[in-house]
């Protein structure tokens, strides 16, 4: 088992920051997803770009993957998805409805009490859009004009955290997600 899953290719930076947090991970490809042979992981991580072809090949294996996300989730699993960095999306691929909207900008958020508003790292990020919930998820952190920047839903057993901030996730995230995370199945 690994603590932590990033689907997306790997990079230095998220391998420095899960390195100095002392926590094993495991970045997967989208060639790799459904694999039967993955471990369990506590968090799966997607990282922005996911959606858009320039930096990423992971949209279409997501939208095959949507029941394996489903029960990684109702299993215990923590998910933290960024932002897709296209014109729009509609997260089809995840169990709960979500829409996102690309708008790239620099936002003064003001603070929150709820656990996940840890993610942040500043109360200044860039953003690169905003996010339009559905049925099952509640708003954590807005913009600077009432739109949705941080999301989070139950589901099952686990927990989703979206977010159109265009920043890396605070450690401080990262250890509070998987402090809440069971291992499960991707």
């Amino acid at each position: 088992m690994s603590d932590i899953a990033l689907i997306g290719e790997r990079t230095f930076l998220y391998e420095k920051l899960f390195a100095d947090l002392a926590v094993s991970f495991q970045f997967l490809s989208s060639a790799v997803l459904g694999s039967p042979f993955l471990p369990k992981f506590k968090t799966v991580t997607i990282p922005t770009g996911f959606a858009n072809p320039q930096y990423s090949k992971t949209l279409p294996a997501l939208q095959r993957m949507k029941s394996n996300i489903s029960d990684f989730v109702k299993r215990g699993g923590v998910l933290t998805v960024f932002g897709p960095m296209v014109p729009e999306h509609e997260y089809d691929w995840l169990p709960l409805p979500l829409r996102y909207v690309c708008e790239l900008s620099s936002q003064n958020v003001a603070s929150c009490e709820h656990e996940c508003s840890c993610l942040l790292c500043t109360s200044t990020p860039e953003c690169d859009g905003y996010l339009i919930p559905g049925e099952g998820f509640e708003t954590v952190l807005k913009d600077e004009n009432d739109r949705a920047i941080l999301v989070r839903a139950k589901f099952g057993e686990g927990q989703i955290v979206a977010t159109s901030v265009h920043e890396f996730p605070a450690a401080q995230y990262l250890k509070w997600a998987l402090s809440r995370a069971k291992p499960a199945k991707l």
